[in-house]
């Protein structure tokens, strides 16, 4: 009798190969239409985490999902792992190259452990080694021949899987990794079309003020023009706000918008990031950089806090202007762009040109068209709009349901100076919701400092209070010795004798 590799007889094999065929292909099909019938990734996820543990037979498993620009591990589904594991994977997330998982993703290699796998020192992590797993199997995510993930299973008593079904796990990360691939270009793409939505014909600027509306009308007529746009206002009022409003509302609103504070990135760094670099340019550059005037090619640069720029940077900053061309760093071939430059300040560049603080031939390429933001205090009639657009902006975020403001903190809102406008505004707001004990936000939800200012503006501070005060001040010292409290206030008794009687203090 012919014995075949599973040690039985070939009457009896070949119906369970074809069997353990058909369960490959079904759990295969299975999860490619699980992951096509959903866009969420976690909800795809979830789903394929399951039908993989029940097809395996193991006890729990985990998809991580790399965070691109972090690096960071980030376990979007898992089933079945310790709470003390769970609180670990995503309090403090593993990044790529770190513990077992990590290093799945940065050499591109599966392991399999068979046995006592919670010893196994590539196991760096504390809550892993103390989990008792026993077997374990990590497999890395590809997309377009990039790990973006890894698939983990695990059991917690001996386990043995037949290769066939390790193949076919194999075989399942194929449609898991386009999942995931998918999902993120589906984010993006939303993500892109809710910016574009929120900055068309100016629906996410909130406003009512006559102030802003000229503002406004000033942004629709100058919107499409190539010429160099200056916007100025104090911090916090807007002015990258305006900046994609414009970009938005453009015919360049199909191409790149590139925010840039040049006061965040050090002067040595600032000429690399805006115009990039080549091979060779200096230690460290092995490849060639694209700079970010590059990447806003057909779009827009917005240059915030531009009055930081060096001077060697504002004259490349002034040919790019001009004509277009720029050198990258250690490259003698010019790059020709066509980019519109926005740039935003806080500061009068007029009188820094005047100080030769700032090239005056800059100054005016960038102030052909000026639009000057008014500071929160000198458009109150938007407090109102604005603290009702962050209050359901971040009962969302925080899962509460505010619905009102107090009138005592609202008068607060309207009576305090705001030096740091919006953004003090929305911190405020976010404060607020996240304090508040009822579904109203009260004076009590306010920081102490602002409901302190409003207090101090509310008190008398009229001389002739302030006067009278201090006439009962001295009168209460000398014991109403009134020849006594004329001497120390530096009045006749004539002079005083008036006052007490204007201020109807007794005589």
């Amino acid at each position: 009798m012919k014995m075949l590799k599973y040690g039985v007889d070939e009457n009896y094999a070949i119906p369970e190969i074809l069997e353990r065929q058909n369960r490959k292909l079904s759990i295969l099909y299975d999860i490619a239409l699980t992951v096509s019938k959903c866009l969420d990734l976690k909800t795809s996820l979830d789903a394929v985490l399951e039908k993989i543990i029940a097809f395996m037979g193991v006890d729990g498993g985990v998809i991580f999902v790399i965070n691109d620009e972090t690096l960071e591990m980030v376990p979007v589904s898992y089933k079945n792992l310790s709470d003390e594991a769970i609180k670990d994977i995503t309090e403090n997330k593993v990044r790529v190259g770190e513990c077992m998982c990590g290093n799945i993703a940065e050499y591109d290699r599966e392991v399999i452990i068979y046995e006592k796998a919670s010893k196994d020192p590539r196991f760096t992590r504390e809550s892993q080694r103390k989990a008792g797993i026993e077997f374990y199997a990590g497999f890395p995510l590809k997309a377009k021949g990039k790990v973006i993930g890894v698939l983990c299973v695990i059991t917690y008593i001996p386990y043995l899987p037949p290769e066939d079904l390790l193949n076919t796990l194999r075989a399942a990360t194929v449609p898991i990794g386009l999942a995931i691939e998918n999902s993120r270009l589906f984010e993006s793409t939303r993500k892109d079309a809710e910016v574009k939505m929120r900055y068309y014909d100016f629906e996410g600027i909130i406003a009512n003020s006559p102030k802003m509306a000229d503002i406004l009308n000033l942004v629709k007529k100058v919107k499409d023009i190539s010429s160099g746009i200056l916007i100025y206002g104090e911090s916090g009022t807007g002015k990258e706000l305006i900046a994609r409003a414009v970009h938005f509302n453009s015919i360049r609103k199909d191409k790149p918008f590139v925010a840039v504070n040049c006061a965040a990135i050090p002067d040595s760094l600032l000429e690399s990031e805006l115009f990039g670099y080549v091979r060779g340019a200096f230690t460290g550059a092995f490849t060639d950089k694209r700079g970010l005037f590059e990447a806003a090619d057909g779009g827009t640069i917005f240059l915030d806090e531009v009055e930081a720029m060096s001077t060697s940077l504002q004259v490349k900053l002034l040919r790019v202007l001009q004509d277009g061309t720029f050198f990258k760093i250690g490259s003698t071939q010019p790059v020709t762009v066509d980019v519109r430059i926005i740039a935003a300040t806080n500061q009068e560049l007029e009188d820094a040109a005047k100080q030769k603080q700032f090239r005056g031939d800059l100054y005016y390429r960038l102030n052909v068209i000026r639009i000057n933001l008014p500071p929160l205090r000198d458009r109150v009639e938007d407090i109102m709009l604005l603290v009702r657009y962050f209050i359901s902006k971040f009962s969302k975020k925080v899962g509460k349901n505010i619905r009102r403001i107090s009138d005592e903190a609202m008068d607060i809102f309207f009576n305090y100076a705001w030096p740091g406008n919006i953004r003090e505004l929305e911190n405020t707001i976010e404060r607020a919701v996240v304090i508040a004990d009822t579904d109203e936000i009260q004076k009590e939800d306010l920081p102490v400092e602002i409901v302190g200012h409003c207090n101090e503006l509310k008190q008398d501070w009229a001389l002739e209070s302030i006067e009278k005060e201090h006439i009962l001040k001295v009168l209460n010292i000398v014991g109403g010795n009134k020849r006594k409290a004329s001497r120390l206030l530096g009045l006749d008794s004539t002079t005083l004798w008036r006052k007490l009687k204007k201020y109807n203090i007794p005589l």
